[in-house]
């Protein structure tokens, strides 16, 4: 009976589940029309836009009506009548609807569910370091519940020596800008480690005793959580480790400042003000990493905002290695609205609307300021967000995901060589100081991850 009455919770959510999405996706429907129209899509050439099926009307300006996906129906037969009719359903579809809820992510949603109902803060997850935490009612972060403090001195001492070669060599110089995470925000409960500030700091100690020019933005998130106590759940997801655009836009301010004053950067105060911004919102459009793991009866969702400038833009935005090229208006050319029309919560990212993804190298060329600085950013995830921003105050940017990059350091050189930036930037979150892969032209971590990469291949 027990076994019986489970699954018929199970059934019964999906089909919730299965209305919700229904709802869902007739909402976006006039929330997209006002987007596109102050994005001015007659301007767009971008062939990828241009070929997807986007859940909207036909517009005027555009070469083709654009169509609706169909939504996925995951449930094989129409739930039947409530009454002997379900018992007698159960007794016969039993396995297959427990395959069906494996396939479709049911179980991780009845299991955070059941989490919640419990009131659990702390959900331990298979893999230590993806144990997931509350901070607040609603913000979830990551926390390894067996993590070790690692020493950054190598670390700091490498990434000086690479500062100090590209100064050398190209006559280039190199800011490091430490980004925060929500744990500069927030702290996790008594009993559960966290030593991610703990090693930025001494990463930074060593970087500026080496004379390398740095940029803490922890301090002003802290700042905006002393001032305001929403400030967290503003300016991070609630169900992803990453900032929202709001987040982004106060990190890409303070960075404005910096090139301002230490590097002679022309900055219009329009760039930075964020009424210069129309902002549309998306509601319940994203489940981060931190809720795919839990699920949306425990996490709930994240709505998803698009900042489209006021004032004209016009970029070309070029990814080499993909064949990407996206040419007009900053929300059409550097952002991806089309990935609204994706479907599935667990499929989908929408935080990769802006920039597009983790490129290996992405270009974005300013036309309306091309003479400005020409500025090459080596980041993690984080700069997704940021880097459409900081384009409006460049010549060109270029960013690179040293993820992505299979080179040591002399070719990392033969790169900015290349590119023959005025300024490069390296931006890393506090968590991805201990990332190897997000260092390959620094000796060490290139030998490190090199070797992790050999024990994966023989396990």
């Amino acid at each position: 009976m027990s076994a019986r009455r489970n699954t018929l919770t199970a059934v019964l959510f999906l089909a919730g589940l299965f209305t919700a999405v229904v709802f869902l996706c007739l909402g976006i429907l006039p929330q997209a029309r006002g987007f596109l129209e102050a994005a001015k899509p007659g301007r767009l050439s971008a062939p990828e836009f241009s070929k997807t099926e986007l859940a909207l009307p036909a517009a005027p300006a555009l070469a083709r009506p654009l169509t609706v996906r169909p939504v996925k129906n995951h449930l094989p037969t129409p739930l039947p009548d409530v009454g002997e009719a379900v018992d007698r359903f159960i007794d016969g579809a039993e396995p297959a609807i427990n395959d069906l809820l494996d396939r479709e992510h049911g179980f991780i949603q009845l299991y955070g569910g059941a989490q919640r109902l419990m009131l659990r803060r702390v959900v331990e997850d298979p893999e230590p370091k993806y144990t997931v935490v509350k901070l607040t009612d609603q913000v979830l972060t990551f926390a390894n519940l067996e993590a070790r403090q690692e020493d950054m001195t190598r670390r700091a001492d490498e990434m000086a020596a690479f500062a100090r070669r590209a100064e050398r060599e190209y006559r280039t110089p190199l800011l490091y800008i430490q980004a925060p995470s929500k744990l500069d925000m927030a702290a996790l409960p008594e009993g559960i480690p966290d030593y991610s500030d703990a090693e930025a700091d001494q990463f930074l100690a060593g970087l500026e005793a080496a004379g390398v020019d740095t940029l803490d933005l922890r301090p002003v998130f802290r700042s905006a959580a002393e001032k305001d106590p929403e400030a967290l759940g503003q300016l991070f997801f609630h169900t992803d480790h990453h900032w929202t655009p709001e987040g982004a836009f106060l990190g890409y301010q303070a960075i404005c400042e910096a090139l301002r004053s230490d590097y002679g950067f022309q900055i219009d105060d329009a760039l930075t003000d964020p009424d210069s911004f129309e902002r549309f919102t998306f509601a319940g459009q994203f489940l981060g990493s931190q809720g795919k793991r839990v699920g949306t009866l425990y996490a709930g969702t994240d709505d998803v905002e698009i900042w489209s400038p006021k004032f004209d833009t016009d970029f070309t935005y070029t990814v080499p290695l993909s064949g990407i090229e996206r040419k007009g208006p900053f929300a059409v050319s550097l952002l991806f609205p089309e990935r609204l029309a994706e479907t599935g919560l667990y499929d989908t990212n929408p935080y990769t609307i802006y920039a597009g993804d983790d490129y290996l190298l992405s270009r974005a060329l300013n036309h309306t300021d091309p003479d400005a600085p020409r500025v090459l950013i080596l980041r993690d995830s984080f700069g997704c967000a940021l880097t459409p921003f900081l384009a409006l105050t460049t010549g060109e940017l270029m960013a690179v995901d040293p993820r992505n990059f299979n080179g040591d350091q002399d070719d990392m050189m033969d790169y900015i060589d290349w590119l023959e930036p005025d300024l490069i930037i390296v931006m890393n979150t506090t968590s991805s100081l201990r990332v190897d892969e997000l260092y390959p032209y620094l000796p060490s971590a290139r030998a490190a991850a090199l070797e992790a990469k050999a024990e994966e291949d023989k396990s």
